[in-house]
């Protein structure tokens, strides 16, 4: 399949996009079941104070960072649909990234092609991202992340790495297989004379010059944003864009496994509710170390296998989290080993299950 055909699926998610954001404006007017997501009215408004020359968190229920106000400063000045038409096009840079990587990876130009197509017209991120919700901004730092390191330009990625946990926490998950990748690529060359499996885990665990340069950038650039907007906004800034989300129990419009237990405890035993809070924890670390360990030589796989883990043990699972790792999906269909009337059958699933989590959105 040529490169022109990548153009016109590339075009033709820009157009559907468009169109969605287009009658997303009509429906906001005509009925009251609003299309556009809550979350793009708070980062609306969070802008405008921002504009201002005021916080973000003056707006009730912003938790994000002041990035995220900052990049839709333009819903002000130019039009408030900015902020959708900008979400909209990171999700075709996202595919595009997504059809690079699967370029790296050997495979051909028609799957290539196909697996991007997967993800350009999947249902789910093409209504989240018209709806004006800003996952489609962590989802390209993830794959560019993963893009650049497997282009081995690591300083590149370090950077935009830090700039993914800065924005969302959970991207701290994959630094543990970046380190193990980058120690045993760049690491002791005698680590393939260890004569034991405890040797060689020894080996893979010590520093490479280039994991320390990783982690110093990661940290230094990470550490120097949430100071830089400590000084700017003060606690406010700690309190809603990380502490609020590691407290949280969203009780209302929620996927997770611990849904009931939550809101049963909530009512009858608020003690037992920060507990399991606590406890959910225990799972993800625990799936988080395995993966990296078996899986870290092949990153795509690895980070979706611990970024599907993550989301089913979170203690709040909404929508907008199976994007964590639908947006790196793509990047493994073509390893699978999956006849036809499987793919059928998981395709037909996908779909069913993604129409009812479009729709409880929409509801939501």
């Amino acid at each position: 399949m040529p490169f022109g055909s990548l153009s016109v699926i590339l075009f033709g998610g820009v157009l559907l996009r468009l169109l969605l954001i287009g009658y997303g404006e009509w429906q906001d007017k005509a009925f009251d079941l609003q299309y556009t997501d809550i979350d793009y009215s708070v980062f609306s408004d969070a802008a405008a104070h921002v504009y201002k020359g005021g916080s973000p968190y003056e707006r009730e229920t912003f938790r994000y960072t002041p990035l995220i106000a900052y990049l839709l400063v333009p819903n002000v000045f130019i039009h408030p649909c900015f902020g959708k038409l900008l979400f909209s096009l990171l999700d075709i840079l996202h595919g595009f990234l997504l059809f690079k990587i699967l370029e790296l990876r050997g495979v051909s130009l028609a799957v290539g092609s196909i697996c991007t197509a997967a993800w350009v017209f999947n249902p789910l991120p093409l209504v989240v991202s018209t709806r004006g919700n800003a996952e489609s901004v962590l989802a390209c730092m993830v794959v560019g992340t993963l893009y650049l390191i497997l282009k081995k330009q690591n300083v590149l990625a370090a950077l935009l790495f830090a700039l993914a946990v800065h924005t969302k926490t959970y991207p701290i998950v994959y630094a543990p297989s970046i380190y193990l990748l980058m120690n045993e690529q760049y690491g002791l060359s005698y680590r393939t004379k260890a004569k034991t499996k405890l040797q060689y885990v020894l080996t893979l665990l010590w520093p490479s010059d280039i994991s320390m340069v990783f982690a110093a950038i990661g940290a230094f650039v990470t550490i120097g944003l949430c100071f830089i907007f400590y000084i700017m906004y003060g606690q406010i800034f700690l309190d809603e864009t990380y502490l609020y989300h590691i407290t949280r129990k969203d009780i209302q419009h929620n996927f997770s496994i611990y849904f009931y237990p939550l809101r049963i405890s909530e009512q009858f035993a608020p003690i037992f509710s920060s507990i399991i809070g606590l406890s959910a924890f225990l799972p993800q670390l625990g799936a988080t170390l395995t993966f990296t360990y078996k899986y870290y030589r092949d990153l795509p796989f690895c980070w979706f296998i611990i970024t599907l883990a993550f989301v089913t043990f979170n203690k709040v699972c909404t929508s907008q989290y199976f994007l964590w790792y639908l947006c790196l999906l793509p990047l493994i269909l073509p390893s699978l080993k999956l006849s036809i009337k499987e793919a059928s059958l998981m395709f037909c699933i996908m779909a069913c299950s993604t129409g009812c989590v479009v729709f409880a959105g929409l509801l939501l």
